[in-house]
């Protein structure tokens, strides 16, 4: 390796120096400059393609099944679609209009003109290749050479009938037929077994038109997939369900990479995605339009997946399905699906274009009507001439896939959305506890803290957010500086509780733990320190406490995971292999400019529907002391009361989430709606609940990627506890679906004349969490644990868990503003409430009991004795 002279040094090290005195307007400058240079360097985004796909779901006109294909086909054809795909499936209803793309093929070419006409997909081993050729060289010739396959290897094991003998081996047979079909349709001759032991070189008619089949490779995200196919020469059809554009970005270079390395052009190669389509002038209209077909089409797609031979136990009737049908359908709605508006769909094109998409395939028949998907067609056809009267080198704003960047002289950068978010709170707020995260690990075993050090420079060293404190130019404008991996020193304290009598060494680490929590960061320093307290020779704990500017809890988890993968590996002598980290300043980046493509508009106008008129958010009775007026300046002072529930209602919980196709979340809230209504009187309730933002970021990103969900519920006394439940689902699907807009934007919208000294919008906060099991890592036993700060940054938060050992929950609240007393009666009016509506949830809300002889309140000795070794987690806010 070539020494570094000691010039290139002082030249980096000056370089530094002018850029960290850049003020942020002449950062943001430079960047843009950068950038710009950056997009004239970057290869022109290919051009983007559309055409129509078809897979429906049910048979339809039951008169006339292919009305509806032949109706829109020739809409295709007069508006310049590049192709028309029919699949290839038997035997079940989702889908089972299309068992032959040949035949249908036929028809199709009989009434277009222009369209490409092809398979997507032919199950190549269900037919032999001589009548593929022969079938398809037919349809060429009647649409005077206008036809194209795409061949898959077949996954559902009833269709197999067709051809049981080549199930196991379908995915070679494939591969090794694929090369029959090209030479026979190209009139090669080709030897095939014959009747007894002969063999015949077959002589095919009609000759086809096309000199080349043009053929594409049915994929899902397996790269040895897009690798064959590059080898091959073929095309690709592929779509978004279950991979992210990143992901198929990656994929489709290496596709490229892999038609290069063998002899063809890497530039030709076609791959065409498909996206459910539906569009109207109005988005929120066309998604509502799509709400009940697209649960209906994915309910098909479950079903067809439980009757699979050797399927995966999928239950399309299963407990959740319901649940699941909501969630999944906002989220494909929003973000895999060209559903919506001309204007909003455009973000997503835009992606796939610079992820190198070529086509879009949009399946249109999932279940909306001839005449919608015939004005959502011609809607389609206004944004294809829109691509088509682009350059070929224009490029989305922040549209690329994420990539860590080389090395970058930045070393600072713009607040991300989430952070600018906590930066305003923090502004109004007094420095210190309230403002961070603190998580704790039980460590059990032959922990060599010098190693555990070791990793966690290498940690450090990876991810940029760990290592960026924060400032505030001249004119207030707050940024981030982001320190070299060696510019900032990093320890793991050490602390030692052996002298304490074996009893009391848990409450003495807690002891630490809290002080740490406590103990404010020096400025100019990222706000981030860890701590290793040792209670026995094979028994420790972990404290980290975190500005929440830098992390949340996913964070924590991600951060877990890559310290003890590093661990152990030097414990074992070598390098981890962890994936390349993404900066977090490169996914904030991205995230504003993907916000600016009219989202942000769309997810502020349903919120503004939701919450018109809403009242005062809900939260408990303030004390007595206050006589109603809120403190000027608050402490934050803060305190958690913990609630523990018998094995019965946590099994009623949990049966009658799965009875009425809900979640455990939306039954325990409907509970808590039900329970403040009775406290505060009030039936309109607005309550927040955070959302972890990472839909779109990759699963190693550290930083804070955090959203408040606003929650409005309006529940009528005289209504069941069940009816209450439907009504819950439809809120919480609703507001998931539009949890992307930055809370400090729903702020300036919603409340713009507020007092920020407290949080606007919502008062008490609601999450219900997984429990976290113990688990292994490096032979160490590892168990998150509670660290309480003593702070609370909302009015009250309430958190459930369920766990093997029984549900059990906590509120935090402001010491500020209730009594003790005031929260521990919420604690039993919520559990009674909840207790009584999961054993009979056809009790009226109006008349489910507050009261019982139960107590449900307990302290957090009396819970850790309930729970043993594994105690309460970790904190997730």
């Amino acid at each position: 390796m070539t020494p570094t002279p000691p010039m290139a040094d002082d030249a980096r090290g000056a370089l530094r120096d002018r850029l960290a005195a850049l003020s942020p307007a002449q950062r943001a400058a430079l960047t843009e400059r950068l950038g710009a240079r950056a997009a004239a360097a970057r290869p022109p985004r290919r051009p983007l393609r559309f055409s129509l796909f078809y897979f429906a779901n049910t048979a339809g006109d039951k008169g006339r099944p292919y009305r509806f294909l032949m109706e829109t086909a020739r809409q295709a054809d007069r508006l310049g679609f590049a192709a028309v795909w029919t699949p290839e499936r038997h035997f079940h209803d989702f889908g089972g209009i299309y068992p032959n793309p040949s035949v249908l093929g036929s028809a199709l070419a009989a009434v277009t003109e222009r369209v490409q006409i092809r398979a997507g997909s032919l199950v190549l081993p269900l037919h032999h290749p001589v009548r593929v050729v022969e079938d398809w060289s037919v349809i060429d010739n009647l649409s005077g050479g206008r036809v194209g396959i795409s061949f898959a290897t077949g996954w559902h094991g009833t269709d197999f009938v067709i051809a049981p003998e080549k199930y196991d081996d379908r995915r070679q047979y494939t591969w090794d037929t694929i090369p029959v079909v090209q030479k026979l349709w190209r009139g090669e001759e080709v030897t095939l077994p014959g009747p007894k032991g002969t063999e015949i070189t077959p002589t095919l008619y009609p000759r086809p038109v096309t000199p080349e089949l043009p053929i594409w490779i049915t994929a899902s995200g397996n790269p040895d997939t897009y690798v064959q196919a590059g080898r091959l020469g073929a095309n690709i059809l592929t779509g978004l369900i279950g991979t992210e554009t990143e992901q198929l970005a990656a994929n489709i270079a290496l596709y490229r990479k892999e038609r290069a390395a063998n002899g063809h052009d890497p530039a030709t190669g076609t791959v065409s995605v498909m996206l459910h389509t539906y569009l109207e002038e109005d988005a929120t209209a066309a998604r509502e339009r799509c709400r009940e077909p697209l649960r209906e089409y994915l309910r098909g797609y479950l079903g067809q997946q439980s009757d699979m031979v050797e399927g995966s136990g999928t239950d399309a009737g299963g407990a959740d399905i319901e649940a699941q049908l909501d969630f999944a359908y906002e989220r494909y709605a929003h973000q895999t699906a060209l559903i919506g508006s001309p204007r909003t769909v455009r973000p997503l094109l835009d992606r796939l274009a610079e992820a190198g998409v070529d086509e879009a395939a949009c399946l249109v028949d999932f279940g909306v009507t001839l005449e919608q998907a015939q004005r959502s067609i011609d809607l389609l056809a206004g944004v294809q001439e829109s691509y088509r009267a682009e350059p070929a080198d224009s490029t989305a704003a922040g549209s690329a896939p994420l990539v860590a960047p080389a090395a970058s002289p930045v070393t600072t950068a713009p607040l991300g959305i989430d952070q600018e978010r906590m930066y305003r709170v923090q502004k109004a707020l007094p420095p210190g506890p309230a403002n961070y995260v603190t998580t704790g690990l039980r460590i059990r075993g032959p922990l060599r803290p010098e190693l555990l050090e070791q990793a966690l420079r290498t940690v450090v060293g990876r991810h940029e957010v760990l290592r960026t404190a924060f400032g505030e130019s001249a004119s207030g404008e707050p940024f981030q500086r982001i320190g070299a991996p060696d510019e900032f020193p990093v320890a793991l304290e050490r602390f030692d509780v052996t002298d304490v009598a074996p009893a009391e060494r848990v409450r003495a680490a807690r002891a630490v733990r809290t002080e740490l929590a406590r103990r404010p960061f020096a400025a100019g320093l990222p706000p981030m320190r860890l701590a290793l307290i040792t209670l026995g020779a094979e028994e420790f704990q972990l404290a980290a406490v975190k500005n929440h500017m830098i992390t949340d809890w996913v964070s924590f988890t991600v951060f877990l995971k890559e310290l003890f993968t590093v661990y152990g590996a030097l414990l074992r002598g070598r390098t981890a292999d962890l994936p390349p980290s993404v900066p977090y300043r490169v996914f904030a980046e991205q995230e504003r400019a993907r916000l600016r493509d009219g989202l942000l508009d769309d997810q502020l106008a349903y919120c503004e529907r939701e919450l018109a008129g809403a009242p005062a958010p809900a939260t408990f009775p303030l004390k007595e002391s206050l006589g109603g007026e809120r403190p000027a300046v608050p402490s934050f002072a803060g305190h958690r009361a913990w609630m523990l529930f018998p094995d019965r209602t946590t099994a009623q919980l949990n049966a009658l989430s799965r009875a009425e196709r809900v979640t455990p979340f939306m039954t325990a809230y409907t509970a808590l709606a039900a329970s403040l209504g009775r406290t505060t009187g009030e039936s309109d309730l607005v309550l927040g609940s955070p959302t972890a933002n990472r839909d779109r970021s990759p699963d190693n990103l550290l930083g804070l990627l955090l959203r408040p969900m606003l929650l409005r519920t309006r529940l009528r006394p005289e209504q069941t506890f069940r009816d209450a439940l439907a009504d819950v689902r439809r809120t919480v699907s609703g507001a998931l679906s539009h949890a992307e807009a930055p809370y400090q934007s729903l702020v300036d919208r919603l409340a713009p004349e507020r007092d920020i000294s407290w949080t606007p919008l919502f008062r008490l906060r609601y999450l219900f969490l997984p429990w976290n099991d113990p688990f292994e890592m490096s032979g160490l036993q590892l168990n998150p644990i509670d660290t309480d700060p003593q702070t609370s940054l909302y009015d009250s938060t309430l958190t459930l868990w369920d766990s093997r050992l029984g549900a059990f929950g906590r509120f935090e609240y402001a010491l500020d503003l209730f009594d003790h007393e005031t929260v521990v009666q919420a604690i039993e009016t919520f559990a009674t409430m909840l207790s009584a509506a999961v054993a009979d949830p056809d009790t009226r809300i109006g008349d489910l009991p507050d009261t019982s002889a139960h107590r449900y309140h307990v302290d957090v000795d009396e819970l850790e004795a309930h729970l043993g070794s594994e105690g309460p987690p970790q904190d997730r806010r």
